[in-house]
């Protein structure tokens, strides 16, 4: 699955005009990396490749979590703790290190 165009994040954001175009994708960016991080795998638009495991392709619960991340960011542009959906949405996705490995 494709990551969320930007006609995509305009609607999450209520954002008629293009003028913040590039802002929302600096912030789509910014939330795949941190889906990436939190996940502790790469996300994948079309296929996974062979020597990547633990990669995985978006699937709509993961574009969901992209979309609320860009609209809470685009709402609160100062420093505020990302809402828990985000990981909500993540979690059965999630890759949890060994401890003591």
């Amino acid at each position: 699955m494709p990551l969320p165009t930007i006609e995509e994040l305009r609607l999450q954001c209520k954002v008629d005009e293009t003028q913040d175009d590039e802002l929302l994708l600096a912030y789509l960016m910014s939330a795949r990396e941190k889906a990436e991080n939190y996940l502790n795998r790469k996300l994948y638009e079309e296929h996974v490749p062979a020597d990547d495991p633990d990669g995985m392709l978006i699937t709509p619960l993961v574009k969901l979590a992209l979309m609320l991340a860009v609209g809470f960011w685009y709402e609160h542009r100062e420093p505020h703790v990302l809402a828990s959906g985000f990981k909500e949405l993540l979690n059965d996705y999630r890759i949890r290190p060994m401890r003591g490995t």
